[in-house]
């Protein structure tokens, strides 16, 4: 959600990746699977939403024990007004500052030429022509760099230099950016930042080193050899041990985005929603590593117009993956475009991701039923006005009960008043930060008191 935390883990609040030196939004959503709640033992979690802030450019919505959520702040080092698919041209508004030395000069023009090359070569699909200006010693970690950019269908594919060369020894180092969109033309730009090193002679440049982006990074294309199935809203990779879930994990995810499309009423919907499947290692370090053992799932938002999306292979299951992914992908299309703090519109930003999950099914399929009627018969349950996200120490017991409530509060918000002015709400409060007391008046036509009390009602009826 909207909160910027450092080093906080990622149960339900913001978490940053170790060697991100921004801030970053992330919130996951915690509940117990269904089994849980039918044998009555702890099951797989699910992280349902993680959407968050990640680093200077990240940002989403999840479920949080008891954490904040905040927005990543753009701190002017990327250029947004730069597009993937313009060349990056020296002379360019987007070249390093100049003026520079003569020999300078030449090596950017050298690598721009490289650069230039390698972003025509990922249009073409040439991986003789992406490897062309690398040292033989990189070709291995670049082929496999390609390989994972053609995989996920990587359109708009551009780089540019961000930082003028600066020349050591007998070689260059400068820091390049890469952008580029998943699946689909048109995405917001992502970018990625890396420090590189060269040799530059009479033949050009040669790329001998090429860093690991350290702003919410690595991403899974840098570090991983990737697989990927491509539908119409929904990209989903993985690492070629769970390529065999691909399929059904993409039909799952497209028939999770039509339901979150629906909710795209501030911000047009993703061009592609992206989702990544991920094993024990690339959890414990993609964008970062540093997510909670039960965690099952995160959303980060890379700008406020784009996320991306991680799932814990080794935690969700078939029968997880659709509910999971439409709370996820509520969570992006809700929140996109927020730039400010909402940890204390929990309630809403939860709620509605539930919503969009569950609504068009009655009250009593929902599949967390029991154990929010565990929840609220426990006496900890502090009533819709008091809700906020679970504690860090929260039991998977109550943590699931805290998404119940929200969800039935939301859903009650609805039925009474309506969808349009539930949403009108959601976007008062967590979307343009206003309290609920401040806009419950205006936009429901009753006091905040009056309405949670009625939630209260409602809730208790769900779960007796």
């Amino acid at each position: 959600m909207e909160t910027w935390a450092r080093n906080e883990p990622r149960t339900s609040k913001i978490a940053q990746g170790e060697n991100d030196p921004g801030l970053r939004r992330v919130s996951s959503t915690v509940r117990a699977a269904k089994r849980a709640d039918r044998d009555g033992r702890a099951g797989t979690l699910r992280a349902a939403l993680a959407v968050a802030a990640v680093a200077v450019l990240i940002g989403a919505p999840a479920a949080v024990a008891g954490g904040r959520f905040d927005r990543p702040r753009f701190d002017g080092s990327a250029d947004t007004t730069w597009m993937p698919g313009s060349a990056p041209v020296v002379a360019a508004a987007n070249a390093p500052d100049g003026p520079h030395d003569a020999s300078t000069t030449s090596a950017i023009a050298s690598i721009d030429t490289a650069l230039t090359g390698q972003a025509a070569a990922i249009a073409n699909g040439s991986a003789t022509a992406f490897l062309a200006p690398v040292d033989m010693s990189l070709r291995g970690d670049m082929r496999r760099r390609f390989e994972a950019l053609r995989a996920v269908k990587a359109t708009d594919y551009a780089t540019r230099l961000v930082t003028a060369p600066v020349l050591a020894g007998d070689r260059w180092r400068a820091g390049i950016e890469v952008r580029f969109c998943a699946g689909a033309t048109g995405c917001p730009p992502a970018p990625v930042q890396v420090e590189t090193t060269w040799i530059i002679n009479g033949d050009g440049a040669l790329l001998v080193a090429w860093g690991q982006s350290t702003r919410n990074g690595p991403r899974p294309w840098e570090v991983s050899e990737l697989r990927a199935a491509v539908g119409s809203r929904v990209v989903v990779a993985a690492t070629p041990r769970y390529a065999s879930r691909l399929q059904a994990t993409l039909a799952t995810a497209e028939r999770a985005a039509a339901k979150a499309d629906r909710y795209a009423r501030w911000r047009p919907r993703p061009a592609r929603y992206v989702v990544y499947l991920a094993g024990a290692d690339e959890w414990a370090s993609w964008f970062g590593g540093k997510q909670p053992v039960w965690a099952a799932g995160y959303t980060l938002p890379l700008t406020p117009d784009y996320s991306e999306i991680v799932l814990n292979a080794t935690r969700v299951d078939s029968t997880e993956v659709a509910a999971t992914l439409t709370h996820e992908f509520a969570h992006v299309t809700t929140l996109a475009g927020v730039q400010r703090n909402y940890t204390d519109s929990w309630l809403l930003v939860e709620g509605l991701a539930e919503y969009a999950t569950h609504a068009d099914k009655p009250v009593r399929e929902y599949p967390w039923l029991d154990g929010t009627r565990r929840y609220v018969s426990s006496g900890r349950w502090p009533g819709t006005a008091g809700l906020a996200a679970p504690a860090e120490s929260a039991s998977v017991s109550d943590a699931t009960g805290l998404y119940g409530v929200a969800y039935l509060a939301v859903r009650r918000i609805g039925e009474r008043f309506g969808q349009d002015k539930l949403l009108s709400f959601f976007a008062a409060v967590a979307r343009d930060g206003r309290t609920a007391a401040q806009a419950s008046p205006g936009v429901l036509g009753v006091p905040w008191t009056d309405a949670a009390a009625d939630c209260d009602r409602y809730i208790r009826q769900a779960v007796s």
